[in-house]
Parts: structure tokens; C-alpha cells; sequence
């Protein structure tokens, strides 16, 4: 798995970087630490459609919707998944585009490769297997609010941590952050919080384990969930907001 996850986690930064789209920020088998109960999060399955901005000329730029799409066949906890269980479902559609159903380390885990810019309401269609019925939602939930995008910092010290004020947050779920420091990295420094928080912190102590780099990545991401009991499963319909940056500086 852990092959797996440099695999995937490479080839993410790859993509976010040749095209305007990005496969999943977070890759299975990757622990979240620091989750309160009140953060922690409970699915079988998860379809999934991002506004995504990327850092570009000085400013957080739209480049498109970040999509996924997976059905375990055990309950997912606190964002992770474990490969072995994702589920043959059929074939996968949103707005009538119909997703690639696998991903670059693993069959089942679905998404849409060409760069669509899907808009509100999101109609997703699920053909079914043998396993999975067919089923499909319209979700009109909008994404959450987030206007603090010029608070996101251009570069951190590993040596005093950060500090993000996301204060003015609306309408959201859960926050997702995701950092990827230089080659040699012995840890991957990550936090799942509560929507309703005002700061992203991380100490120096969360910070142990990455390397100094001008190439780094940054992924936070503002989840807005919904929930629907379908064939007796908890599924979740998300929209959100995520913001990247691939030439993240990280400092002593």
C-alpha cells in the first residue's frame, strides 16, 4: 500500500500540474491525524464533484471541478479508504459524462478525465454490478463559502508551523489539508477539522518529517456533505472548494 500511495500521490502532482484537473488530493491508506469526533466522517460510498483553484500568477485561479467517485465494500471512517474494498459499480456518469472507472493504482475508483466544467445540479447515474443496484441522485446542494483565499500562505517554516484564518467559512462540512514537502520526506503532514473552524494550525511538531523544498503542495479542501440512505447504505453526495498549490516553499 505504501508503494501505492507514492505512486498515486506523484502522479497526482503530475496532473494538477499539465492539466486543469486534479485526480484525488487524497489518496487511500492515508491516515488523518488530529480528528475530533465532531470532525471524523462515516460513508460506504462517496461521489464527489470540487470547484478547484490552483495558485496561478499571484492568485487562486479556477481550473475546473475535482471528481470522484467509490463504493466500499466496508465502512469508510475519517476520509480513508482501503483499495481492496472498492466495489465494482457499473458504469459511473455525471451530467451525462460518463467517468473512467480506474484510477492509476486501483480498479473502482472512478472519475472524470476530461476536464468538464460540471455545473449545478449534479445528476449522478450509477449503472450497478452485480453486486450494487442501479441508483442515481440529483444533488443541488452548492458548495460551501470560503473568501479567504489571500490568507493562504506562499510558504511556511518548519521550525514555527503556520497558521491559516479561514474565519467567514460557510455552509461547509469539514476541511481537508494536505502538505507535501521535498524529496526524503519521512511524513505527510495532514489534518481533517470542523467546517465551522476559524484556523488551520500547524505546529513545528506537525511539521517533523518533511524536507525543505520550492516545489512543495499544498491541498486544503472545503467539503460540503450529503447524506442518503440508498440500498441500505450511507451514501454521501459532496460538493466543495479546493485550493492547491504545487510550488509551495517550504523553509528550515
Amino acid at each position: 500500500m505504501k508503494k501505492h500511495f507514492y505512486i498515486f500521490l506523484l502522479a497526482v502532482i503530475l496532473i494538477s500540474c499539465k492539466k486543469k484537473e486534479e485526480s484525488d488530493a487524497d489518496p487511500s491508506g492515508t491516515p488523518i491525524v488530529n480528528v475530533n469526533p465532531s470532525d471524523s466522517t462515516s460513508y460506504q460510498a462517496l461521489f464527489s464533484c470540487v470547484n478547484s483553484y490552483s495558485k496561478l500568477s499571484g492568485t487562486y485561479t479556477a481550473v475546473g471541478r475535482l471528481t470522484s467517485a467509490y463504493y466500499s465494500g466496508h465502512l469508510i471512517t475519517n476520509e480513508v479508504y482501503s483499495a481492496a474494498n472498492l466495489m465494482d459499480v457499473g458504469a459511473v456518469s455525471l451530467n451525462g459524462v460518463t467517468f473512467k472507472n480506474k484510477s492509476i493504482v486501483t480498479n473502482f475508483y472512478y472519475n472524470d478525465t476530461t476536464a468538464t466544467q460540471f455545473m449545478m445540479p449534479h445528476d449522478w447515474n450509477i449503472g450497478g454490478s452485480g453486486t450494487v443496484n442501479t441508483f442515481s441522485y440529483s444533488n443541488t446542494h452548492t458548495p460551501p463559502i470560503f473568501n479567504k483565499s489571500a490568507n493562504i500562505p506562499d510558504s511556511i517554516s518548519t521550525s514555527t508551523g503556520f497558521t491559516v484564518n479561514i474565519s467567514g467559512t460557510g455552509d461547509c462540512s469539514l476541511i481537508k489539508v494536505f502538505l507535501l514537502g521535498g524529496s526524503g520526506s519521512t511524513s505527510f503532514p495532514n489534518k481533517l477539522i470542523s467546517g465551522t473552524d476559524t484556523l488551520i494550525s500547524f505546529s513545528a511538531a506537525d511539521l517533523q518529517g518533511i524536507t525543505t523544498t520550492t516545489a512543495g503542495y499544498l491541498s486544503i479542501q472545503f467539503c460540503k456533505d450529503h447524506y442518503r440512505t440508498i440500498g441500505g447504505k450511507r451514501i454521501n453526495f459532496r460538493t466543495g472548494l479546493q485550493y492547491y498549490n504545487t510550488a509551495f516553499k517550504i523553509k528550515p
